[in-house]
């Protein structure tokens, strides 16, 4: 209890050296104006004295304690003025014969020590004065370079405790919880963090001092999404790299935020101070947006807290950069073991099958008969066929996705198809017909993929569907260019698998029995007239069967010559 009442104490003494020492004001107008003040209050003492002691109340004793205040308080100059200023008002109005100046022997040398008295406290308080001012403008100012300092290594430790939580994991969404949750309440009393997924930003991690400031947040996340103003200041912070700093939050930003009563009310709550939205960019490539909220009594964000906010912004992008780059790098080497696996299984059957028949050829050609050679050259034939097929599918498919830019020309399709159709006719006495609806404006397409994506459709439904089941291929035209539909009556697919089946390796459980393959076809299909500009499809047909299509651009539209 001693202490704390010590406490008030000590900071009024503070205070009044603060107050002593504090500069004066221009022209020395406030020194002066002390020192007339205080040549008015010891006037008027010295008044009550004389009413109150008569004969015996002091007169220049009284005056140089005048002297004194002044000469602490304002510093030399004016306690010379109010020294000399005493000195004839004393000896005008105390020093009998009141109200005249006159000047006895004894009365001389009084009013010389007085003005040598007063002179030389004057000069000392002064100088005293400016040597606690000195002493004080030290003080603070050791204080701020140790406050400084103290906020420099702060800044320094939060940097390098994010650098050890982003190192010490490859997974991006537990890294960013721990950068997130590192930060508040060091740094902050709230951070969010989002990334850019497409057009779209997704929050990752949240973290935040106090429950009220959680249900803040969650609520304010519920309506943000239909702010465009909010929009607009995320977009800011990602695209214009600098960021978004609001030193001060209060009604009149949230107005010009376009947020309504609910969500005002809800950050009301908390109180919030001050908001801070960085760009997390690495490489050339924004990847996300750090926010930060200070709420309640909290300084708000200055200068040097955007400056470390944009610090954390930069290491944490890199660090979900790299992240993603090994997730990408694991997938694809995930992808070639799969390839390198299901292509080695895919393979092996068309080898082993012209392999063996090459050698019993060879080695008993002599004495096989007829029907036997026969049957082993189609075999020979048919999984070279495959064979042939399956390295056209993955030579169209690695020139595609190595070619950014694919030349189109305008394709009348009405006059390309019935050229083609027939080589791509399965023979074997299958129904196929071909039709043609409308008058299909020129699209945009190169020759040879719409070749290749007919070979994959068509040798797809005769794969999938029984010997007697009629294909159909047709040509329709549509609004902004046409399209081309394969349908047969096979077993189909389930709606759930239609998008689906253009996956690169997926087979559908319902027909993977039914025939051999490797899951490449309708993904090559799929890639090409992606590079087209175009759309593919596959959906069920009623009473059985499947309709896989895909769409071309009308030539000269925008983007297709792109």
């Amino acid at each position: 209890m001693q202490r704390v009442a010590q406490q008030p104490a000590v900071e009024r003494v503070q205070g009044l050296i603060r107050w002593v020492s504090a500069p004066e004001a221009r022209d020395h107008r406030r020194g002066y104006l002390i020192a007339v003040a205080a040549i008015v209050v010891v006037v008027t003492i010295r008044v009550v004295l004389q009413v109150t002691l008569e004969d015996l109340a002091p007169t220049f004793i009284v005056f140089l304690g005048a002297v004194i205040v002044v000469a602490l308080f304002a510093g030399t100059g004016p306690a010379l003025m109010v020294t000399v200023a005493c000195l004839v008002i004393g000896e005008w109005l105390f020093v009998p014969p009141a109200v005249e100046l006159s000047i006895g022997g004894g009365d001389a040398v009084v009013g010389v020590a007085f003005l040598l008295e007063g002179a030389a406290i004057a000069v000392l308080g002064g100088r005293l004065r400016a040597a606690v001012t000195r002493l004080v403008a030290s003080e603070g100012a050791a204080q701020a370079r140790e406050a400084d300092a103290r906020r420099a290594n702060e800044a320094l430790r939060t940097l390098a405790d994010a650098g050890m939580e982003l190192n010490a994991s490859l997974d991006l969404d537990t890294t960013l919880r721990s950068v997130a949750g590192l930060v508040v309440p060091r740094f902050a009393d709230a951070c969010t963090i989002d990334l850019v997924e497409g057009t779209e930003l997704r929050r990752v991690a949240t973290a935040y001092a106090r429950d009220d400031v959680g249900t803040a947040l969650e609520v304010f996340a519920t309506i943000s999404a239909e702010q465009p103003e909010l929009r607009r200041a995320a977009r800011s912070a990602l695209l214009g790299r600098g960021g978004v700093h609001i030193t001060d939050l209060n009604e009149a930003v949230y107005r010009r935020l376009g947020l309504g009563e609910t969500p005002i009310a809800a950050l009301e709550n908390i109180a919030p101070r001050s908001l801070l939205m960085v760009p997390m960019a690495a490489r050339e490539q924004i990847l996300g947006v750090m926010s930060f909220l200070r709420v309640g009594s909290s300084e708000p964000f200055d200068d040097d807290d955007y400056e470390l906010a944009q610090q954390l912004g930069r290491r944490t992008a890199i660090s979900a950069d790299n992240a993603r780059l090994y997730a990408e790098a694991r997938r694809a080497n995930d992808a070639k073991d799969e390839f390198l696996g299901l292509m080695s299984h895919e393979l092996r059957t068309p080898i082993t099958v012209i392999h063996g028949g090459a050698r019993v050829l060879r080695s008993r050609g002599e004495t096989i008969d007829r029907e036997t050679a026969d049957g082993l050259m189609r075999d020979i034939e048919r999984e070279s066929e495959r064979l042939s097929r399956m390295l056209e599918n993955l030579l169209a498919l690695s020139r595609v996705e190595l070619d950014h830019e694919v030349s189109v020309e305008p394709v009348l399709l009405q006059r390309l198809l019935p050229g083609l159709l027939p080589g791509l006719a399965p023979g074997h006495g299958r129904e196929f017909t071909y039709t043609s609806e409308g008058e299909p404006e020129a699209v945009g397409a190169e020759p040879g993929y719409i070749e290749h994506i007919l070979r994959n459709l068509v040798g797809n439904a005769v794969k999938y569907s029984p010997p007697d089941a009629p294909i159909e291929v047709v040509l329709r035209a549509r609004p902004g260019g046409a399209e081309i539909a394969v349908l047969d009556r096979g077993f189909g697919v389930s709606p759930e698998e239609a998008e689906r089946i253009f996956e690169r390796f997926y087979r559908s459980d319902r027909t993977s029995r039914l025939a051999s393959g490797a899951g490449l076809g309708l993904a090559v299909c799929k890639r090409l007239v992606e590079a087209m500009s175009g759309e593919v499809w596959a959906r069920p047909r009623e009473d059985g069967g499947l309709e896989v299509g895909f769409s071309l651009p009308a030539y000269g539209e925008e983007g297709v010559e792109a």
